[in-house]
């Protein structure tokens, strides 16, 4: 997978990988996010998957490269308006339209900002997956060996505040690190220390919402794509939170 992906990232011109990114996030995942959603028939979930990719090709037809900001923005703030219902589980259970809704911009804006980092530079998709990776490494083995109190027990048991903290500070020191190595200048190490610590925040949250999805709808794992790793939205729930505002950032403060 990873050498399919860096394949991708790195030897598609951003028109192809574009295309191949939305038949992954939008028309693999969207068949995902219908079930999440709670559409109850597959075919359902294959036309919302279809409605996806439609938005998709509509936004690189009609947006101009600097209105792709506002796309980016209103995900961004669709996911600052969705942390709340982490603190209330049982929020929405049978709202499918709003989890269709919050589900579609989510995926859209996901897949806008990867579109637009891989054409600005695919080293700046490796920063982020660095940063990603650096939170869930640092959050596993902080959380195993200090344990203590759950960080959100209604939705994710396995989860405490002390693998939280530890995810942000390895989040934290692996950004400074990372742009210092990587080939081409993205951001100032004071910056990538804060961005590094907010992505990870978002990360968790990203985590946990997709977690509660598939926690009110009674299942483990999105889908059984990948044999032993769930669906591909459960690989990609903190990767896809994130993604909208490290775009921003970089559009914003990117060197």
């Amino acid at each position: 997978m990873v050498v399919a992906g860096a394949s991708l990232l790195f030897l598609l011109p951003p028109l192809p990988f574009a295309i191949a990114a939305a038949l992954l996030l939008l028309g693999v995942g969207g068949r995902e996010a219908g079930r999440l959603a709670g559409l109850a028939n597959p075919i359902h979930w294959l036309v919302y998957a279809v409605a996806l990719l439609s938005a998709a090709a509509t936004l690189h037809a009609v947006l101009e490269p600097d209105q792709r900001e506002l796309v980016l923005t209103a995900s961004a703030l669709a996911w600052l308006g969705l942390m709340p219902w982490l603190a209330r589980p049982e929020f929405g259970r049978r709202r499918t339209g709003l989890k269709l809704g919050a589900l579609a911009l989510i995926l859209l804006g996901a897949w806008l900002a990867l579109s637009v980092l891989q054409a600005q530079s695919p080293w700046l998709v490796v920063l982020l997956v660095v940063i990603i990776a650096a939170a869930d490494i640092g959050a596993y083995f902080s959380g195993k060996t200090i344990g203590g109190p759950k960080l959100a027990p209604r939705i994710s048991p396995g989860k405490t505040r002390a693998g939280a903290a530890g995810g942000l500070l390895a989040a934290t020191i692996a950004t400074v690190i990372a742009v210092s190595l990587l080939p081409e200048r993205t951001f100032a190490p004071a910056l990538a220390a804060v961005l590094g610590l907010v992505l990870a925040g978002l990360s968790i949250g990203g985590d946990l919402f997709i977690s509660l999805l598939k926690r009110q709808q009674g299942i483990k794992d999105s889908s059984s794509l990948l044999p032993g790793h769930g669906g591909l939205l459960d690989r990609f729930d903190s990767l896809g939170a994130a993604l909208p505002f490290f775009a921003l950032a970089w559009l914003w403060w990117g060197q």
